[in-house]
């Protein structure tokens, strides 16, 4: 289903319908009605004949400003009484046009959907400002220098301080080029920081939020799918090609990822494909446009349940990620012809929304590479990286396949013997998906090495218990105690080492004490 009505009528990309006159798409309505309401005057560098394009239409302001002109928007059409941000304290009832006088309620209708567009059109302006070079204004030698040789410094010095990411700002670009080096994709990354960190900023703008430091959990929650989804969704619009990943700095890693590629662990575990395969791929067939892509991204990044907030910046975000959504879907149900049913856009709208659990899975995984990168000392990965994903260095991110592995009951977990090449897993709650177990106690201590627990069965008793001891660590030598109740416990060979079995399962009880 193609949802496009036509082309922009300035620029020629998807027009997003009729505005101010003409068929126009969001951004370069958004455009003329900021050139007009702010009286803004431009002028031209060249020749007063630059070429407005999809691509190049934010090169020259003065020629796209006249090109909308001599496509036929009005300024006039501009309402003057509109706010961006907020509700309007004069709205104006549209009147009733004849065709149209058996709606209920118009007026009600038309200031919801005014807000909608307005909330949809400030998310394209944060999208182009995020990707755009512009550097802060204040300037000074304490740059990002400083950042990367210092791993402990603090999230909260870049919100404060934006121009300490200017030096990595660089109009974000996607086209099939070269494979990436090292440096490049510790680049891309960089920049995906400072266009989270935008992004961040612009969505705590439309609310009452300040707090410096509920900024920086957001990003910590948030920035591994927004890194992810950009790659993706960006890929999707570039290329057809399924077997490459697109850059922003006009870069790509190809399916099968390079070895050198690997030095710094970000992609490993097969992350180039599971992007490649579980978003770029479902979006290229949705044919995401760009308030879809942007109402997406702040859907991600509205993270209402990250770690840190506080229960009345929980439910802000919240609200205004609800806002978001509801935009979203009006915003689909309105580019839907009339003669076709709701159920079109609701269905839309529900496979859009399905894009968001790979992501999750997606994201938990590059959390996992960062960590394994600091477990093992990797002196490529970026120190700001580490300090976006490590706020411990005892905290350890369960890992995908040891989740794949586990049994679908809740009471069952599956023993493995460590390989003697990677560390051994932690012992996690099935479907947990997010933490690994913390067991506390008042003598004994968290150490920062993955500690696997040895199942070890007592001999000659009729109801068995179960002891879990805590190796390579004299501070986990105590032992746990499980009772069993497994009924394969009783049969022949089922705790036997030399078993052909390679994996032992146990049902045990969910509560457990420390002897």
């Amino acid at each position: 289903m193609d949802l496009g009505e036509g082309m922009c009528m300035v620029c020629g990309d998807r027009s997003a319908g009729k505005h101010y006159g003409v068929m126009a798409c969001y951004g370069c309505k958004g455009f003329f009605r900021r050139t007009i309401r702010s009286g803004q005057t431009y002028s031209c560098r060249f020749m007063r004949k630059c070429a407005i394009d999809k691509d190049q239409r934010n090169a020259c302001r003065f020629c796209r400003f006249q090109r909308c002109l001599e496509v036929g928007m009005e300024p006039d059409a501009i309402r003057p009484d509109r706010d961006i941000i907020g509700k309007q304290k004069n709205p104006r009832r549209k009147k009733l046009r004849r065709e149209e006088s058996s709606l209920p309620s118009p007026s009600a209708e038309s200031y919801c959907s005014q807000q909608e567009d307005a909330l949809l059109t400030y998310l394209l302006d944060t999208e182009l400002q995020a990707m755009s070079s512009a550097k802060q204004q204040l300037n000074t030698s304490i740059g990002i220098a400083k950042v990367k040789t210092e791993p402990d410094s603090e999230l909260c010095a870049i919100f404060l301080n934006k121009y300490t990411l200017d030096i990595d700002r660089f109009d974000m670009c996607y086209e099939v080029g070269r494979i990436a080096t090292v440096e490049q994709l510790s680049q891309g990354i960089r920049r995906y920081i400072a266009a989270a960190v935008d992004w961040i900023d612009a969505l705590f703008s439309l609310t009452n939020l300040s707090e410096c430091h509920e900024k920086v959990c957001v990003l910590k929650s948030a920035f591994a799918a927004f890194c992810a989804f950009s790659q993706a969704a960006r890929t999707a619009q570039t290329t057809t090609d399924i077997d490459l990943l697109c850059l922003c700095n006009r870069t790509v890693v190809p399916r099968q990822t390079p070895r050198h590629l690997l030095e710094n662990n970000l992609l490993s575990n097969n992350m180039t494909a599971r992007i490649l395969d579980d978003l770029a791929q479902p979006i290229r067939k949705l044919v995401l446009n760009e308030a879809e892509i942007v109402a997406l991204t702040a859907l991600v990044l509205l993270d209402a349940d990250a770690p840190g907030l506080s229960h009345d910046s929980s439910r802000v975000l919240s609200m205004l990620r609800d806002r978001v959504q509801h935009a979203l879907f009006q915003m689909i149900r309105d580019r839907i012809s009339s003669d076709q049913p709701i159920s079109t856009a609701i269905s839309r709208f529900g496979n859009i929304l399905l894009l968001l659990p790979p992501l999750a899975k997606i994201s938990s995984l590059l959390c996992e590479n960062v960590q394994f990168a600091k477990m093992f000392g990797c002196q490529s990965i970026d120190p700001l990286l580490i300090e976006i994903f490590v706020d411990s260095p005892s905290e350890i991110i369960p890992s995908t396949s040891i989740k794949e592995r586990m049994d679908v009951s809740t009471q069952t977990f599956i023993v493995q013997p460590a390989s003697p090449l990677t560390p051994p897993p932690t012992a996690t709650l099935p479907c947990s998906g997010l933490s690994p177990i913390i067991t506390t106690s008042t003598h004994i201590t968290s150490t920062p090495q993955r500690i696997t627990p040895i199942l070890v069965p007592p001999n000659g008793s009729s109801n068995p218990s179960y002891n879990f001891y805590f190796p390579y660590s004299s501070q986990f030598s105590s032992t746990g105690n499980y009772v069993n109740q497994s009924p394969y416990a009783s049969q022949t060979g089922f705790f036997d080492p030399s078993s052909s079995a390679s994996q032992t399962a146990v049902e045990v009880s969910n509560n457990f004490r420390f002897l």
